[in-house]
């Protein structure tokens, strides 16, 4: 019979040889993967389903310039719910508001010394900007507003003219 210490002994030996194997066969087991997002669904029959409109805009502190019209398929912008100054409003033809978007200044540079925690905030004279607008088939004009001041509309609904029945991406300039 063993003693009461060796039993002891082999029971740890044991006991730290399954978790061991048990370790090592979770190494091997594949890792769950996140949760797929669906893509957009898109009707080919109607080519315009599961669309947006991408705007580049020049900004400057007075007026807006348009340097990118475009609809193209796939994902809307997730500008919804922001606070910043810098908004996008989608008008009809009748001036109706349809959707906004807003995001954080353009103009506006942040600079952080080296230990990256005191910055200072300066301005430019104009910025780049893309944007991504939902598709919606009555928007006829798009204005840029820059604080509470509207700094330019941009017609748009030439380019959905433009677009239509064509496939996508399609764009005007």
């Amino acid at each position: 019979m063993l003693s009461r210490r060796t039993r002891l002994v082999a029971v740890v030996v044991l006991a730290a040889a399954a978790l061991g194997m048990g370790a090592i066969a979770a190494q091997g087991a594949p890792m769950r993967a996140a949760p797929v997002q669906p893509a957009p669904s898109v009707d080919f029959t109607d080519p315009l389903q599961g669309a947006h409109v991408r705007l580049g805009l020049r900004v400057s502190a007075s007026a807006v310039t348009p340097t990118l019209m475009e609809i193209d398929r796939g994902f809307t912008s997730s500008l919804r719910g922001s606070t910043g100054p810098f908004s996008v409003r989608l008008r009809d033809s009748a001036g109706a508001v349809l959707d906004t978007l807003t995001m954080d200044d353009p103009l506006a540079v942040r600079t952080y010394d080296s230990k990256q925690n005191a910055h200072g905030l300066r301005r430019l004279e104009e910025a780049e900007v893309v944007v991504d607008l939902p598709f919606v088939d009555t928007t006829a004009t798009v204005d840029v507003v820059l604080g509470r001041k509207v700094i330019g509309t941009i017609d748009v609904g030439s380019l959905l003219q433009a677009c239509q029945g064509k496939p996508l991406p399609c764009a005007v300039m």
